[in-house]
């Protein structure tokens, strides 16, 4: 038996028992601050305790945890016996297994439903059930937020791996750097976390920090032997090569080219990831004919569609020769993952189809340049409506939005 609450516990409790007060203050007026801390302790020091400053004496977070209907479990054989399948549910998650994953988060949550009136684990019961699907909707994204700092240092690997990928996936628009150190996100260790951090990184266009973070995950994956992820980091790699170090992107590419993984790893939904950067070089290098047969390569991933679609139209309009495979040509609905495509995608189907140039001038001008912020890379789509427009104003003789653009981006 433990003989009092860990410090490094007292934190999560606390913050607990301020995140459970206003959960029920929401019904019952006797948990307003003033009713709820009456003969406990002076407000001063409840809201150190509320912000997860450390107690001296474990007698205070007892009885507010009991007047809240809840326990500190100080059981140390059960927490050990917790904390072991938590590193073996982190294991699976790092090797990326996860049907195994599923079975074991199932067994604990299993597990748990004998401990919740236990503080902690009734956190980490909470937290698990929203990953249990491998995929956070917006309601589970925002709940797991609040309960992120409540978790224990391993569970907060493991839920933080499923918050960076749906910031990632929707790129949250509150997300930087400095939001991720705030949220408590950045100082994740686990190998997996450090990876999308940097995809993260290099999606914010933070090149500078982006190189120093990848060159650490880089010693760090050659450590561990962990080829998958030196894989994958490569090919992150040239992302950031091929915005601050474009006459290197060759020889990094044809590292990748020779990775064995490569030519094993025809799934692996990074090498798609590859072919689309490899064509987003030679997309930026004018090399369009090189651009065409990568983007093609990509598009078989349904992630890559609708970037190497618009790019495929965009290469149309410059080559004039070009006209797109059969099996792309049917227009698509777009989904909410791929929305920031829908304005600059409809400009092409209606191109496609024979739109009047007027009213395609005023689809880039009032929807396409309106969205150019939320697209990666920047640069690269703000040269696509420039370039369309001055395909545009070539025909109508008529300049003024094309120097108007010139004017609001240049």
């Amino acid at each position: 038996m433990l003989l009092g609450i860990k410090d490094k516990d007292k934190r999560r409790v606390g913050l607990f028992i301020e995140f459970k007060r206003k959960q029920y203050a929401h019904q019952y007026d006797t948990y307003k601050i003033e009713d709820f801390i009456n003969g406990i302790c002076p407000r001063k020091d409840y809201s150190r305790l509320a912000r997860g400053k450390r107690m001296e004496e474990n007698a205070i977070y007892d009885v507010f945890l009991q007047k809240l209907g809840y326990e500190y479990n100080y059981d140390d054989a059960v927490l050990s016996t917790i904390t072991a399948d938590e590193r073996d549910i982190l294991k699976l998650l790092e090797d990326e297994n996860m049907t195994a994953f599923h079975m074991a988060v199932r067994a604990l949550i299993g597990r748990l439903e004998n401990y919740k009136e236990y503080a902690l684990e009734s956190v980490l019961y909470d937290a698990l059930q929203m990953v249990l699907d491998l995929e956070l909707n917006e309601k589970e994204f925002y709940e797991l937020l609040i309960r992120f700092p409540m978790l224990d240092e391993i569970a907060r690997e493991i839920c933080g791996y499923f918050i960076l990928t749906y910031i990632y996936r929707y790129e949250s628009e509150d997300a930087n750097t400095d939001w991720l150190k705030k949220a408590g996100l950045h100082s994740l260790t686990a190998l997996c976390n450090q990876f999308r951090i940097l995809n993260l990184k290099i999606r914010w266009e933070e090149y500078y920090d982006a190189t120093i973070y990848c060159e650490k995950l880089w010693e760090q994956s050659l450590r561990s032997q962990n080829r998958w992820l030196m894989y994958h980091i490569q090919i992150a790699r040239l992302f950031i090569v091929l915005k601050i170090q474009p006459s290197d992107f060759e020889k990094y590419a044809n590292e990748v080219l020779e990775n064995p993984v490569l030519s094993e790893g025809k799934e692996d939904p990074y090498t798609y990831e590859f072919y689309h950067v490899v064509g987003l070089h030679y997309f930026i290098e004018r090399d369009y004919e090189q651009a065409w047969h990568y983007f093609i390569r990509a598009m078989h991933n349904e992630k890559y569609f609708f970037p190497e679609i618009v790019f495929l139209h965009h290469m149309m309009t410059v080559l004039e020769d070009k006209e797109l495979p059969e099996e792309f040509r049917e227009q698509r609905d777009i989904g909410k993952e791929y929305e920031v495509y829908k304005p600059i995608y409809r400009y092409f189907i209606l191109k496609q189809k024979g739109e009047n140039l007027h009213t395609l001038e005023n689809y880039l001008w009032n929807h396409c340049c309106q969205s150019l912020d939320e697209f990666y890379p920047k640069w690269v789509m703000r040269d696509i409506v420039r370039t369309e427009l001055a395909w545009i104003s070539y025909q109508t003789k008529d300049k003024g939005r094309l120097e108007a653009f010139d004017r609001r981006y240049n």
